[in-house]
């Protein structure tokens, strides 16, 4: 694998229909992806969509590495292919969670 030749590949582009949406249509189209498996309807929420095809979603539960992973690949791939193949799929940042550091009043800001 040359990774100097996948480091200058070209990003794909959103297309005009997904740039032209609006939040809603967006949504109800991501929504729909959704419910092609019960398991992705049950365990993804939507946090954010954006112009640039960024797909922010929060986990309804906590998930393994593995199983988390290969959701989220799963999900990605249905997506590319039934909405917009420039779409990706983002997990919503979490906040320090860590009840030691904020015992000991340090904040990690994001």
């Amino acid at each position: 694998m040359n990774l100097k030749e996948l480091s200058d590949a070209e990003t794909p582009k959103c297309g005009d229909q997904w740039l032209e949406a609006s939040e809603l249509k967006r949504k109800e189209w991501v929504l729909s992806a959704l419910v092609h498996d019960p398991e992705w309807a049950r365990l993804i929420e939507i946090a954010d969509l954006r112009d640039d095809g960024q797909v922010i979603i929060r986990l309804t539960e906590p998930l393994g590495t593995k199983r988390r992973g290969g959701l989220l690949l799963d999900f990605e791939a249905h997506l590319k292919n039934k909405v917009d193949n420039a779409l990706n799929i983002w997990l919503e940042p979490l906040g320090d969670r860590s009840s030691l550091r904020r015992l000991r009043g340090i904040e990690v800001k994001l």
